[in-house]
């Protein structure tokens, strides 16, 4: 039974990501942050669920730079956000970001003139042994992306959780890549083998912690648990 294929690519259109990273921006500038403080930025007090979702697009498309607690804005994000709409700057940039992502890349390189319909390009996803609620989101969100690359109108929004929420088993690994949880419908493997995965969630006072690491994991893990420790303490 052929394996089915790690959906790897940004749950979320680029236009909803654009305003979340422009939240980042209007809240940091350029300075590092932790992946704890991007996601309080983006409106979320755990890394679980849709927090781990938005800023899993929001690296996918290369809108943050950096690993870890040291993300930072990109340049490109800023120029996307703050450049003005007609300039050539800006498209630039727009274009480069829509095609960050490798499964954006080859839908392009397999549709380089005209956009496919959305049930053309699930059916292409699903024969690339992509799980069909996977080929669903991703179809979704690179017709929007590049509709919107293409046309450069505005305005666009952030989007809902609840429309997160609908991803169900769908997670973020620590790389940023959108998977589906093993023991799913269609059981996903990533691309590359995931060394270390873990999960922190504020209940209260009090933290719920999942945690599968190797040595480079709980570094990161401690890291993480520093800024929970800081938020626990805002909370007192």
């Amino acid at each position: 039974m052929a394996r089915v294929r790690s959906p790897n690519f940004p749950a979320v259109p680029l236009g909803s990501a654009l305003v979340m990273a422009k939240k980042a921006f209007d809240k940091e500038n350029r300075n590092k942050m932790s992946r704890a403080t991007l996601g309080l930025h983006l409106g979320h007090k755990t890394l679980s669920g849709p927090a781990t979702i938005k800023i899993g697009a929001l690296r996918s498309y290369g809108l943050v730079d950096g690993s870890g607690d040291e993300l930072r804005v990109s340049d490109d994000a800023v120029t996307a956000v703050m450049a003005p709409a007609d300039s050539r700057e800006r498209k630039e940039a727009m274009r480069r970001l829509a095609l960050n992502s490798e499964l954006f890349k080859e839908i392009h390189k397999e549709f380089p003139d005209t956009l496919p319909s959305e049930d053309n390009l699930r059916y292409w996803l699903v024969k690339r042994q992509f799980t069909a609620k996977a080929a669903q989101i991703a179809a979704k969100a690179y017709l929007s992306t590049m509709r919107l690359v293409e046309s450069g109108k505005e305005p666009y929004d952030e989007g809902s959780d609840e429309d997160l929420e609908d991803l169900g088993p769908m997670q973020t690994d620590l790389s940023g890549n959108t998977r589906q949880e093993p023991g799913g419908a269609g059981t996903v493997v990533t691309r590359k083998e995931i060394k270390d995965d873990f999960s922190v969630l504020l209940k209260g006072n009090r933290l719920q912690i999942s945690a599968t690491v190797d040595a480079d994991g709980i570094a990161r893990l401690k890291q993480v648990l520093d800024k929970y420790e800081e938020i626990l303490k805002l909370l007192q």
